[in-house]
C-alpha cells in the first residue's frame, strides 16, 4: 500500500470516526440528561456498575481480536485472500466459543450480586429487578460475539472503518431517540435497558452485512484451517494480550465495583458523570489511534526502523497535544460543566477533577505506546507486566478508598499507569519494537518537557477562567472550553514549531486542507 493511499484512508477513517463520536457524544449527553431527570442517581449507579461488571466478563475475549488483527496486516498487504479467509474462520469459531463462555460466567455471577451492590435490598423499592437487568447487560455483551461481530475486523484492518462509521451515524441517532422516548413516556429502567440491547444487536448485524458486501471474497467457504503450531503461536499472543486486557479493564471497571461495595450506589452515580466525560474524551481521541492502526500496521510491515521511529515521535507529539488539551479541559471545566448541566449536588469536591485530568493525560501516553506494541507484534515481551498493574490498582484502590474515599480509587489508577503501563511498556517498545534504535531516556526527557509545558498552560488557563466570563451558566462553560481548546495547541505550536514532528503534522494538515479547497473549487466551477 502506497503512502498516499495510507494517508487518504487514514484521514477518511479519522474524519468519519470523529464525526461519529461527536454525534454520539451529543446524543449521549442529551440521553444522560433525560435519564437523570426521569430516573435519578440510584438508577445511574446500577447502570454504571453492571456495565463495568460486563466489561470484566468480556476479558474472556482473551485478546483474540488484537492478535488476529495483527496477523491480518501481512496477508492483506500481500493480497493473500486465502490466508485471510483461514484467519477469519478461526476468528469466527473462537468468538462463538467466547460468547458462550461469557454467558456461562455471567450466569454464575448472579448469586454474587448482593455482595457487589451494597444497597441491594433497596433496589426492590425502586422497582428494579437486578437479575433481569443484569441478564440484559449480559446478553448485550454476548450478542456482539455471537452475531458476526468478527466480520467488522476485516473492515478495520483493511482501512475501511469509515464505512462502518457512516452506518454508525444512522444507528446512533435512531437508538438514542428511541432511548429518550422510552425514558420520557415510560420512565422505566428495564424498558430503557431493553432498548439499548436491541440496538446493539441491530448494529452488529448491520456491520456484518456491510463487511460481507465490501469483501465477499473473504467470507466464502474455506476448507483449510490454521495449523496446530500456528494456533499454538496465536494463543501465546492471545495470552499476552489477555493480560493487557485484564490490566486495562481492572484500571476502570473495578472503580465502580469498589465504590459500590464501600461507598454505595449514590457515589457511583456521582462518579458516573465524570466517567461519562472521561470515556467520551478517551473514545473520541482514541479514534485517532483506531484510524491510523491499519496504516501503522502496514508501515511496520514495509518500512525501516528510522521511518518507524519518526512516525512514533509524530504520534507521541500529537498524543500530548490532544490529551493535554483534554486533561486541562477536564481540570478547568468539569466541575463547572456538571454544576450548570445538573446541579451542585452532583459535583465531587476538588481535587477530583484534577485527578481525572491527570488520568486522561497519562492514558493518552499509554494508548500511544500500546498501539506500537500491537502493530509491531511485541505481545509476549514482558508479558507479566499487567499482573503488577492489577495488583497495584486493587491494593491501592481498596486501601485508600477507606481512607480518602473516591479520591483513593483514582489514585490507585494513577499509580498503576505510572509504575507499570508507562515505565515498563516504554522499555519494551524501545528495546524490541525499535530494536534499541534510541535509548529509553529519549522518551522520558521529551515527555518530561511536554508535561511541564502542559502543567504551565493548565495553571494559566485555570487563572484566566476564574476571571473571565464567570457565573454566566452555559455561556461561561462554552467560553472556558474554547479558551482551553485554543491555548494548549497554540502554546505547543509556538514552542515546538521547529521540531520535525510538529512540522510534519502542520504539513499534513496543510495538504489535507489544500485538497479539500481544490475539490471545493472544482465543484464550484
Amino acid at each position: 500500500m502506497g503512502k498516499e493511499s495510507r494517508v487518504r484512508n487514514t484521514m477518511l477513517t479519522m474524519m468519519t470516526s470523529f464525526g461519529n463520536e461527536m454525534l454520539v457524544v451529543i446524543l449521549k449527553f442529551v440521553t444522560r440528561t433525560v435519564f437523570i431527570r426521569t430516573l435519578g442517581k440510584a438508577y445511574l449507579g446500577i447502570n454504571g456498575l453492571f456495565a463495568d461488571v460486563i466489561s470484566m466478563l468480556s476479558l474472556a475475549e482473551l485478546g483474540v481480536d488484537t492478535a488476529i488483527t495483527y496477523q491480518l496486516y501481512k496477508p492483506l498487504a500481500e493480497h493473500d485472500d486465502k490466508r485471510v479467509r483461514v484467519l477469519l474462520k478461526f476468528y469466527k469459531q473462537a468468538y462463538r466459543v467466547i460468547g458462550t463462555v461469557i454467558l456461562l460466567m455471567g450466569l454464575a455471577m448472579i448469586p454474587l450480586l448482593p455482595i457487589l451492590i451494597r444497597d441491594y435490598e433497596t433496589l426492590a423499592d425502586l422497582n428494579i429487578n437486578a437479575v433481569l437487568v443484569f441478564m440484559m447487560f449480559l446478553l448485550q455483551s454476548v450478542s456482539s460475539y455471537w452475531f458476526f461481530a468478527y466480520r467488522s475486523t476485516i473492515m478495520i484492518a483493511n482501512q475501511r472503518k469509515y464505512v462502518l462509521d457512516i452506518a454508525g451515524y444512522i444507528i446512533a441517532v435512531i437508538s438514542n431517540v428511541a432511548q429518550i422516548l422510552v425514558l420520557v413516556f415510560l420512565k422505566n429502567f428495564i424498558a430503557y435497558t431493553a432498548t439499548v440491547l436491541s440496538f446493539s444487536v441491530i448494529a452488529n448485524l448491520v456491520y456484518a452485512l456491510i463487511a460481507q458486501r465490501y469483501f465477499p471474497q473473504f467470507f466464502t467457504k474455506e476448507e483449510d484451517r490454521l495449523k496446530k503450531e500456528e494456533v499454538f503461536s496465536l494463543f501465546k499472543d492471545c495470552g499476552a494480550v489477555f493480560l493487557y486486557n485484564v490490566n486495562g479493564v481492572v484500571l476502570k471497571a473495578t472503580d465502580n465495583i469498589v465504590l459500590s461495595s464501600f461507598l454505595g450506589l449514590p457515589m457511583v452515580g456521582l462518579y458516573s458523570n465524570y466517567l461519562l466525560f472521561y470515556t467520551t474524551i478517551t473514545k473520541l481521541l482514541g479514534q485517532v489511534y483506531r484510524s491510523v492502526r491499519a496504516s501503522m500496521g502496514n508501515l511496520f510491515v514495509e518500512a525501516d526502523i528510522d521511518r518507524k521511529f519518526r512516525m512514533f515521535k509524530v504520534m507521541n507529539f500529537l498524543t500530548v497535544v490532544l490529551y493535554g488539551t483534554a486533561g486541562v479541559g477536564i481540570t478547568v471545566c468539569a466541575d463547572e460543566l456538571i454544576r450548570v448541566w445538573v446541579s451542585d449536588s452532583y459535583v465531587i469536591a476538588e481535587p477530583f477533577a484534577l485527578l481525572i485530568g491527570i488520568e486522561i493525560y497519562l492514558w493518552g501516553l499509554v494508548n500511544n505506546i500500546y498501539q506500537i506494541r500491537n502493530v509491531s507484534g511485541t505481545f509476549r515481551n514482558m508479558w507479566y507486566r499487567p499482573l503488577f498493574g492489577v495488583v497495584i490498582n486493587i491494593v491501592v484502590s481498596v486501601g485508600l478508598v477507606q481512607v480518602c474515599g473516591i479520591y483513593g480509587v483514582i489514585i490507585g489508577t494513577l499509580s498503576t499507569l505510572l509504575l507499570t503501563n508507562i515505565a515498563m511498556d516504554v522499555h519494551v517498545v524501545y528495546r524490541y519494537s525499535f530494536e534499541g534504535y534510541k535509548p529509553e531516556i529519549d522518551y522520558y526527557l521529551r515527555n518530561g518537557l511536554y508535561l511541564l509545558v502542559t502543567a504551565g498552560v493548565c495553571l494559566a488557563d485555570r487563572w484566566i477562567c476564574s476571571h473571565v466570563c464567570v457565573g454566566r451558566g452555559w455561556l461561561s462553560v462554552i467560553v472556558h472550553i474554547v479558551i482551553v481548546s485554543i491555548s494548549v495547541p497554540a502554546v505547543f505550536l509556538l514552542l515546538f514549531w521547529k521540531t520535525e514532528s510538529c512540522r510534519y503534522l502542520v504539513g499534513l494538515a496543510k495538504g489535507i486542507l489544500g485538497k479539500l479547497k481544490n475539490k471545493f473549487r472544482r465543484k464550484k466551477g
